[in-house]
């Protein structure tokens, strides 16, 4: 009864026209981030594809943009079906070392994803290990650099997911490559 008793202002709310909120909404401010191919992709050079490896490899990169507001930890590009929901079957992140992505998008180390450049302004942000130190709030516009894989092929849906300092994650939008 107890449990009945703990939903009922939740049916009573959606019943009156006020739906209850999105969980994202609890804790993304303001827009969802978006996400777009960069104008450069395929056409520079500016990161290898192992973790930390923010120099050119040889191997012109795929390029994303990517704009949102707040401030941020970490950011990934993750393999997603037609849902949005995670595959497993490929991430770029700027975690490196032991870290460990949330258990949303699979607990994987930094060192078992592949590395993901971060720029803003022409900037580089990423540490010389290759991870992000925590970005302050306000609007972001962030262009992402990540290696060629065979995981990611002409009609690979991506989406961006940013950590917040606090650990909480926000989803992005989908862009197909």
């Amino acid at each position: 009864m107890r449990r009945l008793g703990s939903l009922l202002p939740l049916v009573m709310l959606s019943c009156a026209g006020n739906p209850p909120p999105a969980p994202e909404a609890a804790v993304a401010p303001g827009a969802v981030p978006t996400l777009e191919k960069a104008p450069d992709s395929g056409q520079v050079d500016r990161v290898g594809a192992s973790d930390g490896a923010l120099g050119p490899d040889g191997t012109n990169d795929l390029g994303f943009v990517t704009t949102f507001e707040g401030a941020v930890a970490a950011i990934f590009l993750v393999g997603v079906d037609d849902n949005g929901a995670p595959l497993g079957s490929f991430q770029a992140d700027t975690l490196t070392g032991e870290v460990e992505s949330p258990q949303e998008l699979g607990a994987r180390p930094g060192h078992g994803t592949s590395g993901l450049g971060v720029l803003e302004g022409g900037q580089i942000l990423n540490a010389q290990d290759g991870s992000l130190p925590i970005q302050a709030a306000g609007a972001h516009r962030f262009t992402l650099y990540l290696a060629p894989s065979p995981a990611v092929t002409p009609g690979t849906k991506l989406r961006v997911y940013l950590q917040r300092p606090d650990s909480s994650l926000v989803a992005g939008a989908v862009v197909t490559n």
